[in-house]
């Protein structure tokens, strides 16, 4: 995830300008500002990898014939053992909190590395596996970073930094997709994707290499409450983003196989897009990261237009803009879940929350890939699947989430409890039915293996005596 900081003379008085009592506890610590700096620096590398490499990925597999359906496979493999491994954090997640710096640089570049053989395969189970590795590298390293900036930063500094992160990596991601539109648009089909899949990677290297330098030893031993405060609360605000992150998901492996097989763009305007979303993003982060929380409904609200246009547009050009739109207004809705993380983070915890939203994100990969494999080509379908599901995140945070409620805060809260106790009385029933379940299932598999043996017995004994 991104985020960032403010400039301060240390953590003690700007906890006395912001006046957050709550963040007392924590330690001042000298090197407050050069972290900050090796954050932004270290999201400003990642930007211009991210261009060349993961932006690129549906792009590559379209351009060697892979469809939706197989694109979601692909996806599906990965984000499940993904999902698996963030659900693993979350009963254990005291592995995020011993030797934390080797495990961030062991993932950090093993996610890197492994886009170079990527390029060098052709067959869907082979890229299914690299992606793999890289999705789960991708979880440990969204995890580690998190529980970095919410440990290290108070609420006003979390803000901060997340803006600040997600415009040095927009700035410097312009120029990777300005180098992929190029490399894309003049070198011969067999080069142009080696030499984004090489050349993205090591510059990606630069970023490991930023958080070399960084201090975490504040992050040894953090101590993970046993229990989470206002549970309520972090269940509706993550289904609201969970719902949210899922539309754009899908919406993102869905648009680029529309846009160059059914309106026949070439591949270096799918690219462009790119471009445009990385300089809209910017400009979002500027515009989002000092807003009210109230003022967040704009975006949320506005998401809803973005699959329409992109579907009822015949134009490929015009989806530029399109996409420069729809990434301005996503920049500040997912701003409004790391910002509502922050707002809570002494109930919730700093590792419970760095767990949750790399948690988030795998699943809504995971949620948002079986749409392709159900509704392969049937693009009618899938943009009706990206706008069901946006509308779903747009009513859960108008309805449950009081810092943006269409309704009053008393109704919102009412219903984020509501929310939160029936799912919770369903996951209940259906836990203790599937318990019912597994346990008459055994006895009778315990009885037919009793029945087969006396079988077996009695046929042994007329063996036996020759009858």
């Amino acid at each position: 995830m991104r985020f960032g900081m403010k400039l301060g003379w240390g953590r003690r008085a700007a906890f006395k300008v912001v006046g957050i009592a709550r963040s007392a506890d924590l330690p001042p610590r000298p090197g407050i500002r050069s972290l900050k700096l090796l954050l932004v620096l270290e999201m400003a590398f990642a930007g211009i990898y991210l261009a060349l490499t993961r932006n690129l990925l549906i792009i590559y597999l379209t351009s060697i014939g892979f469809g939706v359906g197989v694109i979601s496979v692909i996806m599906v493999i990965a984000t499940a053992i993904s999902s698996v491994v963030s659900m693993t954090l979350w009963r254990f997640p005291g592995f995020l909190t011993r030797r934390v710096k080797p495990k961030l640089l062991l993932f950090h570049a093993l996610e890197r590395i492994f886009w170079m053989p990527m390029i060098f395969v052709r067959n869907m189970l082979s890229i299914a596996v690299f992606y793999a590795v890289i999705s789960t590298s991708s979880t440990f390293i969204s995890s580690f970073i998190n529980l970095l900036i919410y440990s290290s930063f108070d609420e006003a500094g979390v803000r901060d930094v997340t803006a600040k992160r997600t415009i040095a990596g927009n700035l410097m991601s312009i120029i990777g997709s300005a180098a992929a539109i190029i490399v894309l648009a003049a070198l011969p089909p067999d080069l142009k994707f080696t030499t984004t899949f090489l050349i993205g990677p090591l510059i990606g290297l630069l970023s490991t290499l930023m958080l070399v330098l960084a201090d975490m030893s504040n992050l040894e031993g953090v101590e993970v409450p046993r229990k989470i405060g206002r549970p309520e609360q972090m269940f509706t605000i993550s289904s609201f983003l969970l719902a949210m992150l899922t539309s754009s998901s899908l919406l993102g492996i869905v648009w680029t196989p529309y846009l160059m097989n059914v309106l026949r763009a070439p591949d270096y305007l799918a690219a462009a897009m790119n471009f445009a979303s990385t300089t809209f993003g910017i400009l979002g982060s500027a515009f989002w990261a000092r807003k009210s929380l109230k003022s967040f409904r704009l975006a949320l609200g506005s998401l809803i237009l973005v699959p329409m246009a992109a579907f009822l547009t015949p134009v490929p050009a015009a989806h530029l803009g399109i996409s420069a739109f729809g990434t301005f207004m996503f920049t500040g809705a997912n701003f409004l879940g790391n910002f509502l993380f922050a707002k809570y983070l002494r109930e919730f915890g700093a590792v419970k929350s760095s767990i949750m939203l790399s948690t988030l994100t795998n699943l809504s990969q995971l949620l948002a890939t079986p749409f392709g494999m159900l509704f392969g080509q049937n693009y009618l379908l899938l943009f009706a699947s990206v706008i069901a599901v946006r509308l779903l995140s747009v009513a859960l945070a108008f309805l449950t989430v009081p810092e943006v409620a269409a309704v009053p805060e008393e109704a919102a809260r009412t219903y984020s409890q509501l929310l939160y106790t029936n799912s919770l009385m369903g996951y209940t029933y259906i836990l203790e039915t599937s318990k019912e379940m597994i346990a008459l299932m055994l006895r009778l598999l315990a009885l037919a293996s009793v029945f087969a043996l006396l079988y077996i017995l009695y046929r042994l004994v007329f063996f036996l005596a020759g009858l």
